[in-house]
């Protein structure tokens, strides 16, 4: 009788183990992770968006690339600000950002497919709007 009782224990904490294995990967998976999107807007620097976050607006129509580019605007990271609103990328995104708008025919205006990452964006894709 103990044998059996030890026996049926055993494959209830073998089994319980197995399953706990199978469900927690699944459960890390999250749809916001793996949700790609384009947006079309403005490439800003963080330095210049935070100065003038109250006339952002009519601020980023007039903002030059020249200035994007200056090495405090560049270290200070990028955002974009579309449909009335300023959304940020991640650390790994500004020298992809950084590259495009070194090139001679790229602006500020642009298309990116991007990939949110908690409150923030990670860059796929950059080109210029048509």
């Amino acid at each position: 009788m103990k044998k059996l009782l030890l026996v049926v224990l055993g494959i209830a904490l073998t089994s319980t183990l197995v399953f706990a294995q199978a469900v927690a990967p699944t459960a890390a998976v999250t749809p916001a992770a793996t949700d790609i999107t384009t947006i079309t807007g403005t490439v800003i620097d963080n330095a210049c968006a935070g100065a003038h976050g109250a006339d952002i607006a009519e601020f980023v129509k007039t903002h030059p690339k020249s200035c994007a580019l200056m090495p405090a605007c560049v270290a200070s990271g990028y955002s974009i600000f579309a449909d009335g609103k300023l959304s940020k990328f991640d650390k790994a995104s500004t020298a992809k950002i950084e590259e495009f708008l070194k090139k001679e025919d790229s602006k500020t205006m642009v298309v990116v497919t991007v990939k949110k990452v908690g409150e923030e964006l990670s860059l796929v894709t950059i080109e210029n709007q048509k």
